[in-house]
């Protein structure tokens, strides 16, 4: 898994730029609007990332920061929210801006986001209400394990009861251990 990306920024699209690692590979990366819109060309940048992959693609979304990659990670995990949506709302402003809207109820401002009726604003809404205050530095890695196993098939609820009892360490390391514990 690639969970960061540090590099010369090359190119900008709609919603996405190409970050040159001094290795000379670039790497598309999808942005929130916000995000990007801070980005400089030609400028270093560095940016936590998530890696998602299926059957017919490999995307690579970045953050600016911590904090808006994990709440990407929450995001997610939600039913019926997948990265694209995901990064559609990160646009809306900053996370805590976004994380207020949530713990308020704002369903209305969250449906402002292509592709978010009313009714997936109040799941949204429902599923991460108090869940997005309590968010620990160490969750980053339990959150990249569950996503990995929801790619791989298993649904959320198998992927969280196998992350809860690993033990802290690398994402790979944890991924292998919860693989481990699935097969049983």
């Amino acid at each position: 898994m690639i969970i960061s990306l540090r590099g010369t920024l090359t190119h900008k699209g709609t919603n996405w730029a190409v970050v040159e690692t001094t290795a000379g590979v670039g790497y598309q990366v999808f942005l929130s609007a916000s995000t990007l819109a801070e980005l400089v060309g030609g400028g270093q940048v560095e940016l936590w990332t998530h890696e998602y992959l299926r059957d017919d693609a490999r995307e690579l979304y970045g953050f600016r920061n911590e904090r808006e990659h994990k709440l990407f990670l929450r995001l997610i995990d939600v039913s019926g929210v997948g990265p694209k949506m995901a990064m559609n709302i990160l646009s809306l402003g900053k996370s805590e801006e976004i994380e207020r809207k949530v713990e308020e109820g704002d369903a209305l401002w969250i449906s402002r986001v292509p592709g978010v009726g009313k009714k997936t604003a109040q799941k949204i809404i429902l599923e991460l209400r108090g869940r997005l205050t309590d968010i620990e530095a160490g969750d980053v890695a339990s959150e990249e394990v569950i996503s990995a196993l929801v790619n791989l098939g298993y649904s959320r609820d198998q992927a969280r009861n196998a992350v809860v009892h690993i033990d802290d360490g690398p994402v790979e390391e944890r991924l292998k251990t919860a693989l481990k514990t699935l097969a049983k």
